[in-house]
């Protein structure tokens, strides 16, 4: 699960700034609307593709686990209990990364559509608290906040360098 909320939430912002940077930068106005659209979208997508790369990973587990069983593989652990539990595991997990995913990006969009540098401040705020929650000691916070800095500057790079919006 933690590895869910920690894709989707740093997935989430990383995307809505990539996807609004040349607004944010420019310091053109963000309607309220439009970023709960940019999280709605960013969420579903990330959740959507969250739930396909673990699905099949547990379905390769559920192969492994048949054959290691039967000693080949006839398909039919699909039919059990068991895959439909690995189903349910999968959809909480895209569950978890959306509400994730979503958070990330209106933290940012939402005080983006207050004035836009707020946007860019909030990245910031945000860069430094989740390296706080995830860090258990002095280095390792140094170590999220280079990651979560570095992956943030360049989305920002990618997003002006290939603006959807001018």
């Amino acid at each position: 699960m933690r590895r869910y909320v920690v894709l989707g939430l740093l997935d989430g912002i990383i995307t809505a700034v990539s996807l609004t940077s040349g607004l944010l930068v420019r310091g053109h106005a963000l309607r309220i609307s439009e970023a709960l659209s940019i999280a709605v979208v960013v969420a579903t997508i990330n959740s959507l593709t969250s739930f396909i790369a673990e699905y099949s990973h547990q379905r390769d587990l559920l192969r492994d686990l048949e054959y290691k069983v039967y000693l080949k593989s006839t398909g039919h652990i699909f039919k059990t209990l068991v895959h439909r539990r690995a189903l349910f595991n999968s959809a909480r997990s895209s569950l978890y990364n959306f509400l994730s995913s979503a958070a990330g990006a209106l933290s940012v969009l939402v005080p983006a559509s207050v004035k836009s540098e707020y946007g860019l401040y909030a990245l910031a705020a945000v860069a430094f608290l989740v390296s706080v929650v995830l860090s258990k000691n002095l280095v390792e916070f140094g170590e999220w906040l280079l990651m979560v800095c570095v992956s943030a500057l360049i989305g920002l790079a990618v997003g002006l360098l290939f603006p959807l919006a001018v």
